[in-house]
């Protein structure tokens, strides 16, 4: 298909295709000739759904990028580098912590079971063919309740989608970091230096992400006020 039908059916501009083309968001088009260039199907779906992620996510474009590209993201996931250290760092950071009915857990936060399936349809959360939350799990249904009780609810536009911004968010991080890891520690380090590396750096990474994360909010608020007083 020529531009025109793909401004059509992908509802995008022409312009914001070609910005899309020079980043690396879409593909660039089958050329017969300098001048003449055909799209497929692939564009418009690929179109539809960075459309969606800007309008539903609100995600960057540079985010968006790397989850439309998620395999070629994860190419770091070579089996012959540490292949136990997965294992290996399950047991040190879950200390083989036994899992949590579901039952349980709404029962200790008050939720129904209509909101623990809500968070796993999401991909929050995961519910075993038993009917288990992992302990990880279970603390995040208790910090989601806890968010509840002090106002974030459904009623003031904090819905189980709210949850699936922050699963995106995390899933790109995770993957960077990942791909990081891997490059600079396989073939330089061994397994048990790449699992202590691995536990320190978690926990390191989450207190950092908790600082930096706290400062941009306070930042952000901030500028807020000060555009609001200039507009007085």
């Amino acid at each position: 298909m020529r531009m025109r039908e793909l401004e059509k059916l992908s509802g995008v501009g022409r312009e914001t295709i070609r910005f899309y083309i020079r980043e690396g968001l879409l593909p660039e088009p089958a050329r017969a000739a300098r001048n003449s260039a055909w799209y497929s199907s692939a564009h418009v779906e690929r179109l539809k759904a960075i459309k969606r992620l800007q309008e539903e996510r609100f995600l960057p474009l540079a985010i968006i990028r790397n989850l439309l590209d998620e395999g070629a993201a994860e190419q770091w996931l070579e089996p012959q580098a540490f292949p136990d250290l997965d294992n290996l760092l399950r047991r040190r950071i879950d200390h083989d912590a036994p899992r949590v009915p579901v039952t349980v857990v709404m029962a200790a936060v008050g939720f129904t079971r209509q909101k623990i399936d809500e968070q796993v349809a999401t991909g929050v959360i995961m519910v075993d063919a038993n009917d288990t939350l992992s302990a990880r799990d279970a603390a995040i249904v208790r910090v989601m309740a806890d968010l509840e009780r002090i106002g974030f609810t459904r009623e003031r536009g904090f819905t189980p989608e709210t949850m699936g911004f922050y699963r995106d968010v995390i899933e790109w991080v995770t993957t960077e970091e990942m791909r990081l890891f891997f490059e600079h520690t396989a073939g330089q380090v061994d397994e048990a230096e790449a699992t202590d590396m691995a536990e320190r750096g978690i926990s390191g990474i989450n207190e950092l992400l908790g600082l930096m994360r706290t400062e941009a909010v306070l930042r952000k608020m901030a500028a807020r006020r000060r555009a609001a007083n200039d507009n007085l």
